[in-house]
């Protein structure tokens, strides 16, 4: 795979502008993280083997509340946060995971169970019913305060577009909404995928084509580092379970191409740069890509033999800049 990584000292140079950002961000972080409610019934602090058992047992259709508050400091000293709302994951009875859109959350029961609770982290799940991988978790102070009761208000909404779908493995959100060919995104301080499915034949004229409106983007400084990986992008993913993702780099070149940062999600998915900077920031822009050329350039040979999903990725997790972005017209054929 032809990675265009970049050099040690280019990143270790990334690293010390990032640690500069965020210690004169620092009190902003802190004054700005979901306090902790003393009045939780329950505080995860990430260290849970598992799931937790919240004591309220339901059945399907019942609406219940729950109530977040807290956050885990993944790294203080790097002004790396998590709120509830990027990490607090729900189920009853197993798969399927559901993770809050906002602090203050109502759900319709989709089973009849106790309902469980689990703050992710960085962990990974390994299934659908959110078995995690395996891996050490460690607490993260001071934790997430969860408190559940039943309540007759309406259940919240994630509401993304027609067609689109969140995947299970990131947890569903409030950040992508529209219409099916003319889509907003808002990123506050999470992160989330949607997929629509597709499942062409992979070919030498299968293209993806796109106008995009990128704002601002969610990071000041190159995405290739796992703690400045915050980005938004459009990708395919492919039969043999890779992606290709397309993404506008606020400091890598145009042409970059690089395997994810993070763990798990490194043997799967791969970035290529098409656009990069500031320049061009706040006007449409139109796309055209030959995914079984920019495949073989990106990740080799053999080709996959079909395309099953296109993808939408926003992320903001880790610094917490706002950002905003428009897809409209994405075609794949």
């Amino acid at each position: 795979m032809p990675e265009t990584k970049r050099s040690l000292l280019q990143r270790a140079a990334t690293f010390a502008r990032f640690y500069r950002q965020q210690r004169v961000r620092l009190p902003q972080l802190e004054a700005h993280a979901c306090k902790l409610d003393p009045s939780a019934s329950l505080i995860l602090t990430g260290e849970e083997p598992g799931w937790t058992g919240s004591g309220l047992t339901v059945r399907e259709g019942e609406r219940f509340r729950v109530i977040a508050s807290g956050h885990h400091w993944m790294a203080k000293g790097l002004g790396l946060v998590f709120d509830p709302v990027i990490t607090l994951f729900v189920r009853i009875g197993g798969a399927p995971v559901r993770r809050i859109g906002k602090e203050d959350w109502v759900f319709e029961a989709w089973a009849d169970g106790e309902v469980e609770l689990l703050s992710k982290g960085l962990s990974e799940f390994a299934d659908e019913a959110g078995n995690l991988l395996p891996g050490k978790r460690k607490a993260l102070l001071p934790g997430i305060g969860v408190r559940l009761e039943r309540t007759n208000d309406l259940a919240n909404d994630y509401a993304p577009p027609d067609d689109w779908k969140y995947l299970w493995r990131i947890g569903e959100a409030q950040i992508f909404s529209g219409l099916p060919d003319d889509i907003a995104i808002t990123l506050d301080r999470e992160g989330a995928i949607v997929r629509k499915e597709v499942n062409l034949p992979l070919t030498e004229a299968t293209a993806l084509e796109w106008d995009w409106l990128i704002e601002n983007l969610p990071s000041e400084l190159p995405e290739d580092l796992a703690f400045t990986h915050d980005y938004i992008s459009i990708a395919v993913e492919f039969e043999n379970g890779r992606d290709l993702t397309y993404m506008w780099s606020a400091g890598l070149d145009e042409g970059h191409i690089f395997r994810c940062p993070l763990g798990w999600w490194c043997d799967w998915e791969t970035h290529w740069v098409l656009r990069s900077g500031q320049g061009g920031l706040g006007q449409w822009h139109g796309e055209r890509r030959m995914i079984a050329a920019d495949y073989r350039e990106a990740l080799g040979e053999p080709l996959p033999q079909r395309v099953v999903r296109v993808w939408l990725i926003a992320n903001n997790a880790f610094q917490r800049f706002p950002a905003k972005a428009h897809f409209r017209d994405i075609r794949l054929g």
